[in-house]
């Protein structure tokens, strides 16, 4: 099967919008951030936004909040970008990568396999606007079956208790699950 990738819409008015960041001194924080941040905050309905200069970024930075560290495994799936278990890589971790489902998401069966005491975070990626089913991966990590497992050793993650799921949306903003 070939599945096509489409090049980025560039017009004018984009290339426009990058200069004049260039030219504001602004390239990493400042206002259009902060409208960005308040744009996802309306559109997404999330009580908070932080953005960062990528998805891998916000991953290790949330990896690393979480405690993830050397000897740790995380889940990913094997149809991904590299970045996803790159990020893993850099929070110190192992990735342990899994099959996906006929829809191209991480497989919840694979998942469920994959599991051990040494996991501690799961990372479904969404493929192409088609959000994974996270209601099934949350009560695979909150079931009686799997939550024993998780051993915390963090603060963090002493207070959330399970493994943590951690979705790279990069993919799906703006898609309907329940609101990606």
């Amino acid at each position: 099967m070939k599945i096509p990738f489409s090049p980025p819409y560039v017009n004018e008015d984009v290339i426009n919008e990058v200069v004049d960041s260039l030219r504001s001194g602004w390239i990493t924080t400042g206002p259009k951030v902060k409208a960005l941040e308040e744009e996802i905050k309306q559109f997404s309905g999330a009580k908070e936004v932080l953005c960062v200069n990528s998805w891998t970024s916000a991953a290790i930075m949330m990896l690393r909040w979480f405690g993830v560290k050397e000897g740790d495994e995380v889940i990913v799936p094997a149809y991904t970008y590299s970045a996803t278990a790159l990020a893993v890589l850099h929070a110190g971790a192992k990735p342990v990568m899994v099959d996906t489902s006929e829809d191209f998401n991480i497989s919840l069966d694979a998942i469920k396999k994959a599991i051990t005491p040494r996991t501690k975070a799961i990372m479904p990626v969404d493929i192409a606007g088609f959000p994974c089913d996270y209601d099934e991966i949350m009560d695979l990590v909150k079931s009686s079956e799997i939550r024993p497992l998780f051993k915390a050793e963090s603060e963090n993650q002493e207070k959330l208790g399970r493994i943590l799921v951690l979705n790279d949306a990069a993919h799906s903003l703006g898609a309907w699950y329940k609101r990606v």
